[in-house]
């Protein structure tokens, strides 16, 4: 059980990153420690490493500088389904979009209007999409 909440965190903060890749390349840049952010990438996208010891290299440096959020953002929740039992999509949707790698929780709902798929920010690559 514990693995499993610690692959979730892990999950969520991996979220957090791809969500925030600019501004967290800025902050570290600006601290000299950009390379703690590379070395995050190259184990996500080119999985050199388990994530979760630089993605907390990555959250200690920022929280040291005084940013509360970390690497990890506001304990948000993660969604592991497209669709949980019981749950519809919002709008009636039918195809939800997830993480290339499979390594963040990052979901989101295809809309009518999407030309194609939202795009990775960590691999560069489009989310995968499932339908439900």
């Amino acid at each position: 059980m514990a693995e499993e909440e610690s692959s979730a965190r892990v999950r969520r903060g991996l979220l957090y990153v791809c969500e925030h890749l600019d501004g967290l390349r800025e902050h570290l840049d600006d601290l000299g420690r950009g390379s703690e952010l590379d070395r995050l990438l190259r184990a996500v996208v080119d999985k050199a490493e388990d994530p979760a010891v630089p993605l907390a290299t990555v959250d200690r440096i920022v929280r040291q500088d005084a940013d509360a959020r970390g690497a990890y953002g506001p304990a948000p929740r993660a969604v592991t389904d497209p669709r949980p039992a019981g749950v519809p999509g919002p709008s009636g949707a039918e195809v939800a979009f997830l993480c290339p790698l499979g390594a963040c929780a990052r979901l989101v709902w295809a809309e009518r209007s999407m030309a194609s798929p939202p795009t990775c920010r960590m691999a560069g690559r489009p989310l995968r999409w499932v339908k439900g």
